[in-house]
């Protein structure tokens, strides 16, 4: 069988990898499979956002970034620093599995990920992969997986500072460099404020301001003793301090959060293992302006991770992979669990199985399957399963049909937060897939249908003041990307119709809408890069029974010029036509806003 051919056209059709990688350039994929692969063998549809991506977008936060990505959309409770939440392909904000270079961040505790607390100046490539993904992740992974990838082997170093709006300032450095032959030294700090504006304007609390101030670090180190052998260790530490409005008083946020995590991996011709761990400890403070903020702790979280990956290349069209997942959550204190002692299980531990396979039977013709199975003290035994094909049809033509099921286990906020309830069950869902892609007139395009059936869904209910599972929901949806090129002007375009609803009362899905499209485009012209983002959402029910919010159109404008050929200057303008719109019910969005950066790298 000529593996290149049927290569060439499986990545000819790939469409979702990132519409500014240089053509014929093969891009290497970690989260679809969980070990690294061409993209030319991910069946999966995924988009992979490179370092240079995201200084394109000239994004002050990790929000900034997944709001241009296909099949995510945000609602957001105001400006910087306040709570956002991430849907993808219609599904709920705690439906999104969130990884740190392939670990997972420690939200089972709380529920969704805080994604002010990962800095932009870190990260090195985002992978997102749509789609039903437990089978190799376990717990979260409904609609996606986001793995945020900070290691990097690459020599750099560079500086860069921000000003803008609402009186905003960023300072932020990373650098990387060789130690001996074998070991790689790598580094990363930075320093963010914003004086913000009124994100929940009442009577009560005319003039008053909601900032965000936030800080990080990083450090790693790798060692390649041959090109077998290889290890690496990487220390991180957050600290965000943030306003926000409680019922027309001010009150403040604060966070700080810290983890390490080392990785030792093997290679050869047939063989790859990785023996990954982790321990992360976070911590979450609200109080009010003039309290002592150590009296008011809601949360004190830990979480300990380990991981064995094995793979077996066993022919040339034939590949078994699996491994095993240990997870230890503990909630130590915080005023967000109504009674701790009323915990059943704490620490909570689970335990993961998964087997993959991936194999070609037939010229053009690739299948995967996977399977895993979860062991967990809350709640017991969970398994999972998946399976996709995809067929060559013709040339540059790709037929892909896929079908998982996932699901995800209630926090324990769910079980015993305020409205807790400790009857819960974990949501479960069945995610059905049909892909075509192509390439037509020099046109990279994709066009997807997916039916996502979820049971058991956890929501609140007012009737008992308490979390419980309202039954079924069905989440159908088709969507279109795009990338090509107008001359020098580079295209990714997304369109995408979905209905998210409740089964029962057929009522959407709150703030999820129907209708989207996002365009981005970028041009260049020796030293100068000029960029614009345009998207559209259309209007959203704000809350179960509430109501709807506006459709609105937002445009963005990038520039940068390379002065020097080490210094470049950036300019920025957020929502250009002053839209007044909201993603969350009385949390107005920021007004225009100008940006200017300075990056010197050396």
């Amino acid at each position: 069988m000529n593996k290149q051919i049927v290569a060439s056209l499986v990545a000819a059709s790939l469409l979702p990898v990132s519409a500014w990688a240089e053509q014929n350039t093969e891009t290497v994929v970690v989260t679809a499979s969980r070990f690294e692969q061409s993209d030319a063998s991910v069946l999966q549809s995924a988009t992979i956002l490179t370092r240079q991506d995201i200084a394109r977008l000239q994004a002050r936060s990790l929000v900034d970034v997944l709001r241009t990505v296909p099949s995510i959309e945000i609602a957001q409770s105001g400006g910087r620093g306040q709570i956002a939440s991430i849907f993808m392909r219609g599904t709920e904000s705690d439906h999104s599995l969130v990884l740190i270079d392939g670990m997972r961040m420690a939200s089972s505790i709380k529920g969704s990920v805080d994604f002010n607390q990962i800095p932009v100046n870190s990260i090195e490539r985002i992978e997102i992969i749509r789609g039903a993904r437990a089978t190799l992740y376990g717990s979260s992974a409904i609609g996606g997986v986001i793995d945020i990838i900070t290691k990097s082997n690459k020599e750099r170093a560079n500086v860069s500072a921000t000003v803008g709006s609402l009186d905003h300032h960023a300072v932020s450095g990373a650098w990387a460099t060789k130690l001996g032959d074998h070991g790689h030294f790598s580094g990363a700090a930075g320093y963010e404020s914003n004086d913000g504006y009124n994100v929940h304007p009442t009577t009560s609390n005319q003039g008053d301001q909601h900032g965000f101030t936030g800080r990080n670090a990083q450090l790693g180190y790798s060692h390649r003793w041959n090109p077998s052998w290889s290890a690496d260790i990487t220390g991180r530490w957050y600290q965000n301090e943030y306003d926000y409005d409680n019922f027309g008083s001010l009150k403040h946020g604060w966070l700080e959060s810290q983890s390490l995590a080392s990785t030792l991996n093997y290679r050869s011709d047939v063989w790859s293992a990785t023996l990954s761990a982790e321990i992360s400890q976070q911590e979450n403070f609200d109080y009010s302006p003039g309290s002592d903020r150590k009296n008011n702790k809601t949360s004190d979280v830990e979480q300990i991770s380990t991981s064995l990956g094995l793979q077996y290349q066993a022919t040339e069209d034939w590949l078994l992979g699996g491994g095993v997942d240990y997870r230890q959550d503990t909630f130590n204190e915080g005023s967000l669990i109504t009674n701790p002692d009323d915990i059943a299980i704490n620490p909570r531990d689970n335990l993961g199985t998964y087997l993959l396979t991936q194999f070609s039977p037939v010229e053009a013709l690739s299948i995967e399957a996977s399977a895993r199975s979860d062991d967990n003290e809350q709640y017991g035994q969970h398994t999972t399963w998946q399976t996709s094909a995809g067929l060559a049809i013709a040339e540059g033509y790709q037929l892909v049909a896929s079908y998982g099921t996932a699901f995800k286990a209630p926090s324990l906020t769910e079980l015993y937060g305020w409205g807790g309830n400790a009857t819960l069950k974990p949501e479960e869902s069945s995610n059905t897939e049909l892909a075509l892609r192509g390439v037509t007139a020099d046109v990279d395009w994709s066009l997807t249908g997916y039916i996502n059936n979820i049971d058991n869904m956890i929501d609140w209910d007012n009737g008992s003041n308490k979390n419980r599972n309202i039954g079924e929901v069905t989440i159908k949806g088709i969507e279109l990307i795009a990338s090509f090129d107008v001359a020098s002007l580079h295209n990714q375009l997304s369109l995408e119709y979905k209905d998210p609803q409740k089964d029962n009362t057929g009522e959407q899905l709150a703030r999820r809408a129907k209708r989207i499209a996002k365009w981005d485009a970028s041009y260049q012209w020796e030293r100068l890069q000029l960029g614009t983002q345009w998207q559209y959402q259309s209007e959203r029910l704000d809350y179960s029974g509430g109501e709807m919010l506006g459709s609105y159109s937002l445009w963005t404008i990038t520039a940068s010029y390379e002065a020097t050929d080490n210094l470049t200057v950036k300019g920025k303008v957020d929502n250009v036509f002053d839209k007044d719109y909201e993603t969350a019910g009385g949390y107005p969005s920021a007004e225009r806003g100008y940006f200017m950066t300075l990056d010197y790298q050396y």
